[in-house]
């Protein structure tokens, strides 16, 4: 009898150990299915972040980015989605974004990559997601309603190391020596014209690239935009997304 709990202890130590590493193995809340501050402005999906949240001096200024949707990917078995939409302040068109991490927003000038970016910040459960191992790509259903035809949104994630990491665009992350892998950056093209009754989505897997194979995994921060470049785009895009996941092709030790 000692035998057989001794045997039954050690599977359900074995089973937490992996369920613990299971939740740094993939993204939380990647289809977008709870949501908080549901009854005000300050909406936002769990471990996912807008303008709404953000730190810097014009983070108050602009206008609700994200939207809870009933429209989903075509298969799911969620009942939400994510709805970003860009917003102007005082004229200035400020992409919809939305983060795991947090966006810092401390210009005008939208291409102002030192006072406007993302970020890992790891004193915060709510603004980091942890990870313990590099996936091999990352999935997204994405549906991008735009104005006009040659507009692309942008989606690109970093696993990086034990550090505050910040990002802007390829050229304008750090510290790049804590970079693990990249995917992206991916630039999505219109799947259907903003304001017409095509809601057509679109399955977007893009690989993870090694960068530093010495630097041990710990967060990812992945970022969703509506528009490759800052400031440019439509007050009447719309960027639709669901059911956001790693794959891993190979063992997970």
């Amino acid at each position: 009898m000692k035998n057989i709990a001794f045997v039954v202890l050690l599977l359900c130590l074995a089973n937490t150990l992996f369920s613990q590493n299971a939740d740094y193995l993939n993204v939380r809340n990647g289809g977008f299915e709870t949501w908080n501050n549901e009854d005000n402005s300050d909406i936002e999906p769990d471990y996912w972040h807008t303008i709404t949240s953000a730190t810097g001096r014009y983070a108050g200024m602009v206008s609700k980015q994200v939207f809870k949707s009933t429209k989903t990917r075509p298969g799911s078995n969620g009942k939400y989605s994510v709805l970003l939409r860009p917003r102007s302040i005082f004229g200035v068109l400020a992409n919809g974004n939305l983060t795991c991490g947090r966006i810092n927003a401390s210009s005008m000038k939208t291409k102002n990559h030192e006072d406007n970016y993302n970020y890992t910040q790891r004193d915060n459960p709510d603004f980091c997601m942890p990870i313990n191992a590099v996936p091999d790509s990352i999935v997204a259903w994405v549906c991008f309603r735009a104005k006009d035809t040659d507009s692309q949104a942008n989606f690109v994630s970093v696993v990086h190391g034990d550090v505050d990491f910040i990002y802007a665009g390829p050229e304008y992350s750090k510290p790049q020596d804590q970079v693990c892998a990249v995917s992206g950056p991916c630039f999505i093209s219109r799947t259907s014209a903003a304001g017409s009754d095509d809601y057509v989505w679109r399955r977007v897997s893009v690989p993870f690239v090694t960068r530093h194979s010495d630097v041990k995994p710990r967060y990812i921060l992945v970022l969703f935009s509506t528009n490759k470049i800052a400031g440019e785009g439509s007050s009447k895009d719309e960027f639709y997304i669901d059911d956001v996941e790693l794959i891993y092709n190979k063992n997970i030790h």
